[in-house]
């Protein structure tokens, strides 16, 4: 599609927990942010229209459908995606960017699945062995973009280098900036840590694409210490999980300790402000980088917020012409 102003985004309407209305109302709330955007939903046809009649026709008319009455289990793995996945909800929204119907896909399905089925469907960039999934992680000076965040938990220095090179694309696009890149560690000395992730500092430094801010430990991640980290999909799980989780410790300790009291109530206006700040929908939708593609990962049990800022993610990566990005920086190895 050549007007990057109107973007089409496909949506697993079946991906996540299965609840068609709440990914429905997630489109109905991106469609609302985005006055030149259009939703594919691909999904049981006749649930998906039934909801949409009861839409406001203008906005009704920015929701097509892509009848797909099957969808893949949240713990589907690879070799169930490929024996069956093609047909489903999930491998229809693949095949809709293939076919020119979309510029982007967002799913809330097994993460396995959709790096699976990517691949075998859109391909690969030159070079690029495997995906990786890049998400955004809030700190005290805005955001911080991090990979792999799971679909590849073990990787050589070699991988870690290729998903610096990645996420340094993407972020630059995002951000309109050179992002200062870090690798996550158990220490900022040069010879801590195990031997592949000191291999791995040792490549990104030497690559003069890259702007290398050198060894991270996990609280300077959110201390906003460099604008990119790279770790394996083992690590950046945990530490993604880690955060939501505290995240929501911090707030229901708030509310367990300030509600009903005053200092609550003249405390609110602020407590607000920084749970939103703070809230992972508003960071939800993580990037399968290294796939021709934009596709966006969400989490399984997003909300409603959560899900429509993933779809609002895939519009902006479009926008700013990641795919275009892609393609230029790795041609020179095809």
């Amino acid at each position: 599609m050549n007007n990057r102003s109107k973007i089409t985004v496909a949506l697993d309407v079946l991906g996540g927990d299965g609840l068609v209305a709440l990914n429905l109302a997630a489109a109905r709330q991106a469609l609302d942010a985005d006055p030149d955007l259009a939703i594919l939903a691909c999904g049981p046809g006749s649930e998906i229209g039934s909801v949409r009649d009861e839409w406001p026709a203008p906005l009704g008319a920015r929701l097509k459908i892509h009848d797909a009455e099957t969808g893949l289990a949240a713990d589907a793995g690879p070799a169930e995606a490929l024996r069956r996945g093609r047909d489903s909800s999930m491998g229809e929204a693949l095949r809709r960017i293939g076919e020119g119907e979309a510029d982007a896909v967002v799913s809330g399905g097994s993460t396995g699945a959709l790096m699976v089925l990517a691949r075998h469907l859109l391909g690969t960039w030159p070079g690029v062995d495997r995906p990786a999934l890049m998400g955004a992680l809030p700190t005290v000076r805005g955001t911080c973009w991090m990979l792999d965040l799971g679909a590849n938990l073990h990787v050589d220095a070699r991988r870690l280098h290729e998903f610096a090179r990645l996420g340094r694309i993407t972020v630059s696009l995002l951000n309109e900036r050179e992002p200062v890149v870090g690798l996550l560690n158990v220490g900022t000395e040069p010879g801590k840590g195990p031997d592949l992730v000191r291999e791995a500092g040792r490549l990104i430094d030497a690559d003069r694409d890259l702007n290398y801010g050198g060894f991270v430990e996990a609280d300077q991640v959110f201390a906003g210490r460099v604008d990119l980290v790279v770790c394996d999909g083992f690590s950046g799980n945990i530490l993604l999980k880690s955060a939501e989780g505290a995240v929501r410790l911090m707030f229901d300790e708030m509310r367990a300790h300030l509600g009903g009291s005053l200092c609550g109530w003249l405390a609110r206006p602020r407590l607000r402000r920084l749970r939103d700040s703070l809230d992972p929908a508003r960071h939800n939708g993580a990037a399968l980088l290294g796939v021709r593609g934009v596709v966006i990962k969400s989490h399984g049990g997003a909300s409603t917020a959560g899900m429509a800022h993933a779809i609002g993610l895939a519009a902006r990566e479009v926008r700013g012409g990641l795919s275009q990005a892609m393609e230029s920086q790795f041609r020179a190895v095809d």
